[in-house]
């Protein structure tokens, strides 16, 4: 016969009883964790939106600085870029040629001294020596001796390589920055000395002065690979000299920077002129500015009414009213202009889609813009009263430290720490409750066996009779 205990086993199981209720029990917090999950995802969405309306604002101070030229910039060409490279024009205001011949190129000062055995002594006969060098600005007294140690606490000569290398030692350790020299062992015998000056031109040459004992013997047979009044670059521009230490040149022609590469003699030309691709780029990167603004909002503040599906800031309509607010300034015009002087985006060629994205309609009409009226295209994006100016302003009042953005990033994150908090509560509650499951549960379990030997005791009685 099945006993009262075993019965209530097979029914039901006292672990799954505890699991079921604290399930129950545990909806509450189950829904608090979702909640959290969606304020979570709202915060990301936050920044990802705040980072699309700042490059917005970054590609709009971009196209508003004078100094970019952004609807106006100059592209540069040599006819041979072997012998000229023009490297910016960023400051020409208009269109040029120049006419350039390299006649010299600026080089480094190479100084050597004549071939030495490098493994006898004759030049520690003159004894130790000294001899200043200007290099540039910097001016280094250098000290060599012609001894050392014989490891016995006397000394002996030191080999021409020896004196040599100290010397190369001495010039590294002064003029790390404006010279490098070495000793080179030419032919398994003999060695030389080699200096150069790191930085080209005549006013960089080396120059050494107060020569004494072996310094004197090695710098007086001194020979330079290029006369020092040779060490400076000589070109012509339009039939004017010019003479520069270095081959980077960017104060020949005001706004002008190249760079020469090889002397030729020949006469080659600089072109500057104007760069509609670049200009019409800049404007292309307005443009997609705002569209990715425009789909980043977008895609974060949708719902499909069919599935009701919804974007995480579906429910914030001061970001979905952004780029509507952005759309409807954008069809503005701007004030104050003569008459049949770009005034809007429309006169550009820029329109809008159904869809709020930003076009470029007529890619004609916005190059023909570009090159006749670029100052009035410029006046539209830089002018304080123009509607790009008010989408900037309106776009900073989300992003600044104080703006809209930041109102919904602190509230999310409060509501976020709050729902954290009593979830933390919660989740106490329920362990605390567990354990109060399991505590009746053990009762019952312990009066089902007192109730069985009870039940048992009187089945005995009466199976003795």
């Amino acid at each position: 016969m099945a006993s009262i205990s075993s019965i209530m086993s097979q029914t039901s199981s006292y672990e799954s009883f505890v699991t079921q209720l604290v399930n129950i029990e545990g909806q509450k917090m189950l829904r608090m964790e979702s909640q959290v999950r969606d304020e979570k995802e709202s915060r990301t969405a936050i920044g990802t939106v705040s980072k699309a309306i700042s490059d917005f604002e970054n590609i709009i101070k971009e196209l508003e600085s004078p100094t970019n030229k952004s609807f106006e910039p100059f592209k540069t060409s040599s006819t041979d870029d072997s012998v000229v490279e023009v490297t910016s024009a960023s400051s020409l205001d208009r269109s040029s040629n120049y006419n350039i011949t390299v006649n010299r190129l600026a080089k480094n000062d190479i100084a050597l001294s004549t071939l030495q055995n490098g493994s006898t002594n004759e030049l520690a006969a003159a004894g130790n020596g000294s001899v200043t060098l200007t290099i540039g600005d910097k001016t280094e007294t250098i000290n060599v001796e012609t001894t050392k140690d014989d490891g016995s606490g006397g000394t002996i000569d030191k080999t021409n390589e020896e004196i040599l290398a100290t010397f190369a030692e001495q010039i590294e350790s002064l003029f790390g920055d404006e010279a490098k020299a070495s000793v080179f062992n030419v032919d398994g015998e003999n060695v030389q000395f080699s200096v150069q000056s790191l930085n080209t031109g005549y006013d960089n040459r080396l120059q050494f002065s107060g020569a004494t004992g072996v310094l004197a013997d090695i710098t007086s047979g001194i020979t330079h690979l290029t006369p020092q009044n040779e060490l400076d670059a000589q070109f012509t521009i339009d039939g004017v000299n010019f003479e520069r230490s270095e081959n980077t040149v960017d104060d020949a022609i005001n706004g002008l920077s190249f760079t020469l590469k090889k002397a030729t003699g020949e006469q080659e030309q600089m072109t500057v002129e104007r760069d509609i691709d670049a200009a019409k780029s800049n404007v292309q990167d307005f443009v997609d500015a705002f569209n990715e603004l425009n789909e980043t909002i977008r895609e974060r503040t949708f719902i499909n009414p069919d599935t009701g599906n919804k974007g995480p800031l579906q429910g914030m309509r001061s970001v979905r009213n952004l780029t509507i607010n952005l759309r409807q300034t954008a069809i503005l015009s701007l004030g104050g202009v003569g008459e049949g002087e770009i005034a809007s985006f429309a006169d550009m060629g820029i329109t809008f889609e159904n869809s709020g994205k930003m076009v470029i309609d007529d890619s004609d009409q916005l190059e023909k813009a570009l090159s006749e009226r670029p100052d009035q295209i410029a006046n539209f994006f830089t002018n304080e009263n123009s509607p790009v100016a008010m989408m900037k302003a309106r776009a900073e009042s989300y992003t600044e430290s104080d703006g809209i953005l930041s109102a919904i990033e602190n509230g999310l994150d409060q509501k976020i720490d709050r729902l954290d908090r009593r979830i933390a509560s919660e989740r106490q509650y329920l362990e605390e409750y567990e354990a109060k499951q399991r505590q009746i549960f053990n009762e019952l379990d312990l009066i089902l066996e007192q109730g069985q030997a009870q039940y048992n005791e009187v089945l005995n009685f009466m199976t003795s009779y």
